[in-house]
C-alpha cells in the first residue's frame, strides 16, 4: 500500500503537495498524520479530496511512504513507525533543505530544493512527466503555491514558482477561489489577537533590520494565528515577526520574515520545531510564555547584532574637493592632508564620486595631471545615510574594498567613514559606548570579515572525479612546499554560475614555476615554462592542461602596452583582472579550503548580474578590457556597471583604440565574433561608439542588422548540421562588417589586422564574388544541381554562410543549402583507377569523363555504377561528343 502524508497541523502547500503527488503515485491513499489549520479544515468541509483517516489504515501494510513538505519523524504522527521498517521505501518531496533528517535518502525518488514552496518542485515533476492535471487540481495546488509564497511577494519566492504558477493557470485554476479561501477577512477572535500582539510588541533593530517580538494569551483562534502574524507583519511593516502565543497546554512560536538574512526558521528549529528562513513555527511544552519569550530575545541579539548608525562614529567635517580640480593638484592636496580618498562636489556643492590615491597615482604615472578628476572620479560608490546602520557600511565596505563611505544627506556631505573609523568602532570599548537600538546581550558575539562562501562541495560536484582529485593532490603538494594554493578567474565564475568550464587556472603565492615542476614530477606530466611572467603549463599524460602562475601585481608603462609583471599577494593578484568577477579565488590548501577569496565584490556583482571594472584606470590601460567588458554582457546577460559605462566613454573619448596595435584588436574581435549571439555585441559595441575602430566609415545601420541576423540564422543551422565541424566563425562576421563598408575600406581592413593569406582571400571573396552568386543562384531558369555544384564548388564554408545570410531570395538560399547538405558529398562510383583500367591514359578527356559523370551523378541522371560505366564507354567511342 502507498501512502502519501505531510506534516502535523497541514498547510496547503501541505495538501497542495499531497494532491500533486497523488497524480504521480495514482492509488496512493491521501492521509492528514497529526491534522491542520482551520483553513485547510474549512476548505475540506467543502470539497471532498477523498482523504484517509490514519485510523483506518493498517500501518503494517504501507510498503511505500511519500512525505511531502517535511521530512522530520517528529512531524508526521503515527506513520512516524513506519520509517523504522526497511521493508518501507521513503519517498520526500521538500523544500526545507536545512533538515537534518535521514529520510531523504532512502528513495532516489526524493526530490528536495530550496524554492518558495514544495508544491513548486511536484508541478515541476508533473511537468516533465507530461502528466495532466484537472481545473480543481490545479486550484488546489495554486492554493499551495499562493499561500506559502505570499502570493509570490516573500523573499523565498524563486522563478520557478512563477513558471509553476503559469501551468496552473494555463491548466484552468480557479483564481477568484483561491481569493476567497486564502484572504478571507479576520473574524472577531483574530482581530483580537491581532489586537493584543500589537499591544504587546517589542521592536529590536539588529543589523539594520526590523524585527518585532511579541506574546500573547488569547487562544480562542488556535487555527488561524498563522495568518494573524502575516497581518502583523504586513501592518508593522517591519522585516520579520516573532510570536509566542499561550494555547492551554503548551505555547506556539510562530515565525514570518521577509528578509532571508532574518531567518526565523532557525529560532523554530532551536524550539525543536521547523520551516524555513521564511516561514516557520514551533510547539513549545514545558515553559511558560515568559520564558520562551526571553530565549527567542536572546537568539536573536546573541545571533544579529545590535544596530549602530553612521551618524554614531562617521568623522566631520569633510575635507573634499571640486570635480574640476587637476589630478595634479588632487595629488598635492592628498599628500597635503594625508589622505587616500577625496569626496568630490559639483558647482552646487553636491555630492558627485570620490576618487582615490591610488587613482591619482595611476593618472600621474601615465602623464595625465592636466586631466580633471572628474575624468577618473568613481561615480558609483556605495555611499550611505546618517541613519545608515554601521553594519551594513561595514559590510559594503570589505565586500567593495571602499577605503572611504561618504555619507550623504539632502546630497550634501555630511561625513565620511573610513577604514581607521571601521576598526576604531568594531574595538570593544567603542561598542559599549556607542548609541544603540536595544540593550545588548552580554553574549553578543562580534563577527567581521568580507562574506564566507565555502565551495568544497560545488568543486567536487561539478567538477569531474579525475579533476577534484588532481585539485586536491595539487593541495597537499602545495602544503609540502609551503605555499598558498589557488584556482583563480573564470572557472571560479562559471562554477558560482553553474556554468560549465574546466579550463583550470592555479595561483600560488610563491615560486609558480618551482611548484609547477613539482606537479610535472607527481603526475609525469611536462611543463613548459614562461619565465618572463612567471607562468608554467602543466601538460598531463591525458591531455589535460593546468595552467599555473605565481601571484604577481602589474603595472603599464603607457596606456596601451603590455604590463610589467612583479611577484605579489593572492589579493594584488586579483586586483590586475580586468572585472570584478573574474577577481575570484578558491583556496585549495592549509586551513579553510574551498573558501573563496572575494576582495572585490565579486559574487555580489555576480548576483547583481553587473560587469565592473577594479578601478578608473582599467581601459586606459588596456583598453581591449572594453571589448571583454561587451563580450561578457552578452554572454551572461549582464549588464555594464554605470562607472564602467562612464569609463568606456572616457576611453573611447581619448581614442584609445586607435594606439592598439591591430594583432591585439583582431584577437579580441575574434572571441566576440566566436560567442553564440555576436549581433549583439555588435550592437552594444555601435552603441558605445567604437565599430569606428574597426573602420572609420563602419557604424551600425538597419541594413547591416538584417545581415547580422540572417546571419546568425545561418551560423546557427550550420552548428546544428556539422557537430563536429570547424569553421572560422569570427570570420564570416568580419567579412559581413566589411560587407557593408565602401570598396575602398577593404584594403584598409586588410591593412589594420594582420590576417593570413588564406582569411585575407575568403574576406576579398565574400565582398566581391557574392553578387554575381547570388544573381545566378536566383536566376528565374531553375538551375540543375550540376550548375550548382560548379558554380559553388570550391569556394569555404564561411563564403558560403555570408552568401546565404545576403541571399534575399528562398531560392538562392535553398541552393546553397543543398550544395551543403547533398551535393557536394556526391561522388561517382568509377574513380580515375578505373578509367585506367578501362585502358584511358590521364590527360584532358580523363578529367572531362569524371567532370560529366559527376554531373550526371548530381542531376540524377545516373543511379547505379553500371550506367556509369555505359556513359563512360559512350564517351570514349570515337566521334562522340557530349
Amino acid at each position: 500500500m502507498d501512502v502519501i502524508a505531510t506534516h502535523s497541523n497541514a498547510d496547503f502547500d501541505g495538501l497542495a503537495s499531497m494532491v500533486a503527488a497523488r497524480k504521480l503515485y495514482p492509488g496512493a491513499k491521501l492521509v492528514l498524520p497529526a491534522g491542520s489549520q482551520e483553513a485547510v479544515r474549512n476548505f475540506l468541509s467543502v470539497h471532498d479530496l477523498d482523504l484517509n483517516k490514519l485510523k483506518d489504515l493498517d500501518l503494517a501494510q504501507i510498503t511505500k511512504l511519500i512525505l511531502v513538505d517535511t521530512q522530520e519523524p517528529s512531524r508526521i504522527g503515527a506513520l512516524a513507525s513506519c520509517l523504522e521498517s526497511p521493508a518501507v521505501e521513503v519517498v520526500v518531496f521538500d523544500h526545507h533543505i536545512e533538515s537534518d533528517s535521514t529520510c531523504a535518502g532512502r528513495s532516489k525518488q526524493s526530490v528536495v530544493d530550496s524554492v518558495g514552496a514544495t508544491t513548486t518542485l511536484l508541478i515541476e515533476q508533473l511537468q516533465r512527466r507530461h502528466i495532466p492535471v484537472t481545473p480543481f487540481e490545479a486550484t488546489v495546488m495554486a492554493l499551495g503555491l499562493y499561500e506559502e509564497t505570499g502570493s509570490f511577494t516573500f523573499a523565498s519566492t524563486t522563478g520557478r514558482e512563477f513558471k509553476a504558477g503559469a501551468f496552473l493557470v494555463e491548466a484552468g485554476a480557479d483564481l477568484n477561489l483561491v481569493s476567497a479561501t486564502l484572504y478571507t477577512p479576520l473574524d472577531p477572535d483574530a482581530v483580537a489577537l491581532l489586537n493584543d500582539l500589537l499591544e504587546q510588541g517589542e521592536v529590536l533593530y539588529l543589523e539594520g533590520r526590523k524585527v518585532l517580538v511579541s506574546t500573547s494569551t488569547i487562544d480562542r483562534c488556535r487555527g488561524e494565528a498563522a495568518g494573524v502574524v502575516h497581518r502583523l507583519a504586513e501592518l508593522q511593516g517591519v522585516d520579520a515577526v516573532l510570536v509566542a502565543v499561550m494555547m492551554a497546554d503548551r505555547v506556539e512560536v510562530i515565525g514570518r520574515s521577509r528578509r532571508p538574512e532574518i531567518d526565523v526558521g532557525w529560532i523554530a528549529r532551536e524550539f525543536q520545531g521547523g520551516g524555513h528562513a521564511v516561514a516557520a513555527s514551533a510547539t513549545v511544552k514545558g515553559q511558560t510564555l515568559s520564558e520562551v519569550k526571553e530565549k527567542v530575545v536572546q537568539l536573536l541579539t546573541t545571533h544579529y547584532r545590535p544596530t549602530l548608525l553612521a551618524q554614531d562614529v562617521m568623522t566631520r567635517p569633510v575635507k573634499a574637493i571640486e570635480i574640476d580640480t587637476t589630478v595634479a593638484e588632487a595629488g598635492q592636496r592628498m599628500t597635503a592632508y594625508g589622505l587616500n580618498v577625496f569626496p568630490l562636489l559639483d558647482e552646487k556643492d553636491r555630492y558627485a564620486g570620490i576618487v582615490s590615491r591610488e587613482s591619482i597615482q595611476k593618472a600621474l604615472f601615465h602623464r595625465l595631471g592636466k586631466m580633471a578628476v572628474r575624468d577618473i572620479m568613481q561615480t558609483d560608490a556605495y555611499i550611505a545615510q546618517p541613519e545608515t546602520s554601521f553594519h551594513e557600511i561595514e559590510t559594503a565596505m570589505i565586500e567593495r574594498s571602499q577605503r572611504c563611505v561618504p555619507i550623504v544627506k539632502e546630497a550634501k556631505v555630511v561625513g565620511v567613514i573610513t577604514r581607521t573609523d571601521l576598526l576604531r568602532t568594531l574595538h570593544d570599548d567603542v561598542l559599549k559606548t556607542a548609541r544603540t537600538r536595544l540593550i545588548q546581550s552580554s553574549d553578543a558575539e562580534t563577527e567581521t570579515g568580507r562574506p564566507h562562501r565555502n565551495v568544497k562541495g560545488l568543486l567536487r560536484s561539478r567538477l569531474p572525479h579525475r579533476l577534484v582529485t588532481l585539485l586536491e593532490e595539487a593541495g597537499h603538494i602545495a602544503d609540502r612546499c609551503e605555499v598558498s594554493l589557488f584556482v583563480v578567474g573564470g572557472c571560479v565564475r562559471d562554477l558560482l554560475l553553474g556554468i560549465h568550464n574546466l579550463d583550470l587556472d592555479l595561483v600560488v603565492e610563491g615560486d609558480g614555476i618551482a611548484f609547477a615542476r613539482k606537479l610535472g614530477d607527481v603526475f609525469e606530466a611536462r611543463v613548459k615554462v614562461h619565465e618572463r611572467f612567471g607562468t608554467a603549463m602543466v601538460l598531463l599524460p591525458d591531455g589535460f592542461k593546468l595552467d599555473v602562475a605565481t601571484a604577481r601585481t602589474e603595472y603599464y608603462e603607457y596606456p596601451t602596452a603590455l604590463p610589467t609583471v612583479e611577484h605579489g599577494s593572492i589579493k594584488k593578484d586579483l586586483y590586475r583582472r580586468d572585472f570584478t568577477i573574474n577577481a575570484l579565488a578558491v583556496r585549495l590548501n592549509g586551513k579553510g579550503v574551498g573558501d573563496v577569496q572575494d576582495f572585490y565584490g565579486g559574487q555580489r556583482d555576480l548576483n547583481d548580474k553587473v560587469i565592473r571594472v577594479l578601478h578608473g584606470l582599467s581601459f586606459v590601460e588596456d583598453p581591449t578590457r572594453v571589448l571583454r567588458a561587451i563580450r561578457f554582457e552578452t554572454r551572461f546577460g549582464f549588464h555594464l556597471g554605470k562607472d564602467t559605462t562612464a569609463l568606456i566613454a572616457g576611453a573611447v573619448k581619448m581614442n584609445l583604440f586607435h594606439r592598439l596595435s591591430g594583432h591585439r584588436l583582431l584577437e579580441e574581435l575574434k572571441l566576440i565574433f566566436s560567442e553564440r549571439e555576436p549581433r549583439q555585441s555588435i550592437k552594444r559595441m555601435a552603441d558605445l561608439g567604437l565599430l569606428r575602430f574597426i573602420h572609420p566609415k563602419l557604424s551600425w545601420s538597419d541594413r547591416l542588422d538584417r545581415l547580422l541576423a540572417a546571419l546568425e540564422e545561418a551560423v546557427d543551422w550550420y552548428r546544428l548540421l556539422y557537430l563536429d565541424r570547424t569553421m572560422d566563425v569570427w570570420l564570416v562576421y568580419l567579412m559581413a562588417l566589411v560587407e557593408v563598408l565602401p570598396e575602398r575600406a577593404v584594403r584598409d581592413v586588410l591593412k589594420r589586422f594582420p590576417l593570413s593569406e588564406q582569411e585575407a582571400t575568403k574576406l576579398k571573396l565574400g565582398r566581391v564574388g557574392c553578387h554575381n552568386m547570388i544573381r545566378q543562384l536566383a536566376s528565374k531558369r531553375s538551375l540543375k544541381p550540376a550548375e550548382v555544384y560548379r558554380l559553388l564548388s570550391g569556394l569555404s564554408d564561411e563564403t558560403l554562410l555570408l552568401l546565404m545570410a545576403k541571399s534575399k531570395g528562398e531560392m538562392a538560399k535553398r541552393q546553397v543549402s543543398a550544395f551543403l547538405t547533398t551535393y557536394q558529398h556526391v561522388k561517382p562510383s568509377i574513380t580515375g583507377s578505373d578509367l585506367k583500367a578501362m585502358g584511358l591514359k590521364p590527360g584532358p578527356q580523363f578529367k572531362r569523363i569524371l567532370e560529366q559523370l559527376l554531373g550526371a551523378r548530381l542531376n540524377g541522371e545516373l543511379k547505379t555504377e553500371a550506367e556509369e560505366r555505359q556513359l563512360v564507354e559512350r564517351l570514349i567511342q570515337p566521334g562522340f561528343h557530349s
